[in-house]
């Protein structure tokens, strides 16, 4: 008596995986994209490290610590997640390996995800190693790390749909270099006003609630509201989503 097998198809989880996989092996095989996403930020990190005896000189050890932690964190998100989601999806879309993808069984859920996870851990993995090392340097962590958790999700799910949407607006990977320009130049100007301004409207932009959120996080006064802040970071995400719903395309622009 001989049984027969039936095949059951991955779940989604698995396939989320299987993508997440290769975005990993070609990221890891892009030069160009596996210094901006990894070595690039790290190198930047080190840069503050070794000006935080500075910072600490001209004002005092925590706000020294606001600073380093903000700066890193948007940072990291800019570059390891935004660039590099919007190069990517672009990339896959000229390449017809979206196309490919959704003609299976996978959903546009599924796809996205797979190929959003890679920066998004890496980010997190960037992040992480930053905090450690202020740590293992003789920093204390912040007192109510929740706000900084608050900043790091909000200001990595504000990115990811960001990211969508500009990708949604770009034709090539070309072009991605100068189109991904205008919210990283809000998202840095932002984020050096902030403090520099005191306005609590600016937590309604991605650089002013990071600095409002990891101020909080480190028990210091804030200019604005915590809670702003964090509505601040929902509106970006959902303006995000909201765009790339409405515009993103699976083919390639012409």
């Amino acid at each position: 008596m001989s049984t027969t097998t039936t095949p059951t198809s991955p779940t989604a989880l698995a396939r989320v995986r299987a993508i997440a996989g290769s975005e990993f092996r070609l990221i890891a095989r892009s030069k160009a994209v596996l210094f901006s996403a990894t070595a690039l930020p790290l190198m930047f990190a080190a840069f503050l490290f070794v000006q935080r005896e500075t910072a600490v000189e001209a004002s005092d050890d925590t706000t020294a610590s606001v600073g380093m932690v903000s700066m890193v964190v948007m940072f990291f998100v800019m570059f390891t997640v935004y660039i590099t989601a919007t190069t990517t999806l672009v990339t896959r879309r000229q390449d017809l390996f979206l196309k490919r993808l959704r003609s299976g069984e996978s959903s546009d859920l599924v796809i996205l995800t797979g190929l959003l996870v890679p920066p998004v851990l890496l980010c997190l993995g960037q992040t992480l190693l930053v905090l450690v090392a202020m740590v293992a340097l003789g920093n204390g962590m912040p007192g109510a790390w929740w706000w900084l958790l608050a900043a790091l999700v909000g200001l990595l799910a504000s990115s990811v749909t960001a990211a969508t949407a500009t990708a949604a607006l770009t034709p090539n990977a070309s072009a991605a270099q100068i189109s991904s320009m205008p919210y990283v130049a809000l998202a840095l100007g932002t984020l050096i006003a902030s403090p520099m301004t005191e306005n609590r409207w600016l937590d309604l932009t991605p650089g002013g609630a990071l600095v409002t959120l990891v101020r909080a996080a480190y028990e210091m006064d804030v200019y604005g509201n915590v809670v702003v802040a964090v509505a601040g970071l929902a509106l970006w995400t959902y303006f995000g989503y909201d765009l790339s719903k409405r515009l993103f395309r699976w083919e390639p622009r012409h």
